[in-house]
């Protein structure tokens, strides 16, 4: 099998941005040029908000693949018990998962544990950032 990666894209928001699919397309495609790895195209998900049915059809397929390529762990479902089952698939057929902005690579399942830890400090540094931000706008308006 070559080093074959599908690339995963979406014109939902992740991660606190919106990225225009041919954007996040020549990301992959350059991710994997420096990395030897041979860019097999990418797919789009579908608009729908927690929709991943194109995703669930790349990993039903994981196995033409030796990995997937999102920009994001944000493009990930929210529920941890949806996004384990569905990346612990990926490793039952030999596939890596690449997310570029975090330069993580889940290649076993023991990174779930990690990715999903990393997603909470993501989460909850985003939640305080808001507050920040709330609290400033209330302070600036007294």
């Amino acid at each position: 099998m070559t080093s074959n990666v599908k690339g995963y894209t979406t014109t939902r928001p992740f991660s606190g941005f919106q990225i225009p699919i041919p954007l996040q397309s020549q990301a992959i495609r350059r991710y994997c040029e420096e990395r030897g790895l041979t860019f097999n195209h990418h797919v789009v998900e579908n608009i729908s908000p927690d929709s991943f049915l194109v995703l669930e059809r790349v990993i039903a397929e994981a196995d033409r693949y030796k990995g997937i390529a999102m920009c994001s762990i944000g493009m990930l479902p929210a529920s941890r018990q949806y996004r384990s089952s569905l990346l612990a698939r990926c490793f039952a057929s030999g596939t890596k998962v690449h997310f570029l902005f975090e330069q993580f690579v889940l290649a076993s399942e023991a990174d779930i544990e990690a990715l999903n830890e990393l997603l909470v400090l993501t989460n909850l540094a985003e939640n305080q950032s808001s507050r920040v931000g709330d609290l400033r706008r209330a302070l600036a308006a007294t």
